[in-house]
């Protein structure tokens, strides 16, 4: 994600089953909302996490491990300033916690195949 512009997250999709399959982004870019590709695969059931106007992401948290042969996110879950959204997949396998310390999440980056097989954040601080 490039992130010149980008004041916040307004959605995000995630694909999952008993692992996370898939996520892609929604943003607003200089009051414009723009999406990423869908990074992962296309199985799984879609979730769409729709934040209101004056909800952000605080932090990330999930767990991570083999399925079959790779090394891949298994679960997700989505920390607001209102509420929490998931987790999505199986939380099973090491957990981690991606936290924005009195900051706001308004950009991803990651690593996927056929599934997501990392992520992390970027931070904004007022």
């Amino acid at each position: 994600m490039e992130l010149n512009g980008v004041t916040r997250i307004v959605k995000v999709v995630v694909g999952h089953a008993d692992i996370v399959v898939s996520v892609s982004f929604s943003f607003l870019r200089n009051g414009r909302e723009e999406r990423t590709s869908r990074w992962g695969g296309e199985r799984g059931v879609l979730t769409d996490i729709n934040l209101h106007p004056n909800e952000y992401i605080t932090s990330v948290k999930g767990h991570y491990g083999y399925y079959k042969v790779f090394n891949v996110v298994k679960s997700l879950t989505f920390v607001t300033n209102l509420q929490t959204y998931g987790p999505y997949g199986r939380e099973e396998g090491v957990p981690f916690h991606l936290p924005a310390h009195d900051g706001k999440i308004i950009g991803f980056h990651g690593r996927s195949g056929q599934l997501v097989d990392a992520i992390g954040t970027y931070v904004k601080f007022d």
